[in-house]
């Protein structure tokens, strides 16, 4: 990649974190017209990268916690010029110096705009990988591939994969998947050609790689280099920032392989932050409606028709302020 892509692309990240930044700046105003809301509304479908940005600046809002938890989106309540400043000075002054490329092109946006391999909102894809490996990547997935003579490495940066191995007849190197919280070793040898891992799901969430097997065995590693632990056929768990989940039974975690969500006794809450992975914009809801139960299963190509289905089976109300914000209430 050019010095010179490298720096377009850079900008063309900061100038998304500046206006997502200035959205979420006026959201939190409190004076925001019917015709600033549609305004938004268009920016944030534009794209994956647009959604991208927007998903970073509310995780920041977490973090610094400058408005409760339930106030985020669009807040009805005036924020403390003090407050806008620190936002400001906290997420915008580092993106918009020119110094800023190298912090940019370690962040999960750049990571995603120039992974060899994305998928947008709602899209799936089949990749046939050099070795004859099979990838398939889920909704809003970017991976870069790392092969090499001595290993064949696949770097999550966003998103879901599954993957079928294939043999490394000639070399017998491993293969492995790699995301911030740890490896996945997917195909190693034991020095007999016998191989560790055939069949698996990785799904990167904020505070865990979540790690589902199907046929064979994998191996977990934790970042730190600490914690390894080695999951056969029809279990799971998960890298954690330095530490490994407990194993446990797989779920319907690959449901989505087929083009369904899977519900069994699920919180209404989960269930749409899950619904929202396929669907372009955002689905809100309030806490009123988060504990509710929903059994089920669903078509991911047609988030309405779930959305609708969902009236028939609970007392809710949806409110469609666009194709791309809808809010769930109690009826």
């Amino acid at each position: 990649m050019s010095q010179q892509h490298v720096l377009n692309l850079a900008a063309a990240y900061a100038q998304l974190q500046q206006e997502a930044l200035a959205w979420q700046v006026l959201l939190w105003s409190g004076e925001v017209t019917a015709d600033q809301q549609h305004a938004f509304e268009v920016w944030l479908a534009m794209s994956d990268a647009h959604q991208q940005a927007w998903s970073e600046i509310e995780i920041m809002q977490q973090k610094l916690q400058l408005v409760p938890q339930a106030t985020i989106g669009l807040v009805r309540h005036k924020l403390p010029s003090a407050k806008r400043r620190q936002l400001l000075q906290l997420l915008g002054v580092a993106v918009v110096t020119g110094g800023a490329v190298p912090v940019v092109r370690q962040s999960d946006s750049w990571q995603t705009l120039a992974a060899d391999y994305r998928t947008h909102t709602g899209q799936q894809e089949k990749v046939v990988l050099a070795d004859g490996s099979q990838l398939v990547m889920n909704t809003s997935t970017s991976v870069d591939i790392a092969y090499s003579a001595r290993e064949r490495k696949l770097i999550l940066h966003a998103g879901e994969i599954y993957i079928s191995t294939a043999p490394d007849v000639v070399q017998a190197r491993p293969l492995l998947v790699q995301t911030r919280h740890g490896t996945i070793y997917g195909a190693a040898t034991d020095g007999a050609a016998t191989a560790l891992g055939t069949k698996f799901n990785v799904r990167l969430k904020q505070h865990e790689t979540r790690v589902s097997v199907y046929e064979g065995a994998v191996k977990l590693q934790s970042a730190n280099g600490l914690h390894d632990l080695t999951i056969a056929s029809g279990r799971q768990a998960g890298l954690l920032e330095g530490a490994l989940s407990k194993v446990s039974a797989n779920g319907n975690e690959n449901a989505w392989l087929d083009g369904r969500l899977v519900a069994e006794q699920l919180r209404l809450g989960d269930f749409l932050d899950e619904l929202s992975r396929y669907r372009a914009g955002v689905i809100r809801y309030d806490q009123a409606v988060a504990n509710m139960l929903v059994s089920g299963v669903f078509p991911l190509l047609d988030t309405d028709r779930v959305l609708q289905s969902l009236l028939q089976a609970l007392p809710l109300r949806i409110d469609y302020f666009s194709r791309y914000w809808v809010r769930v209430h109690a009826a």
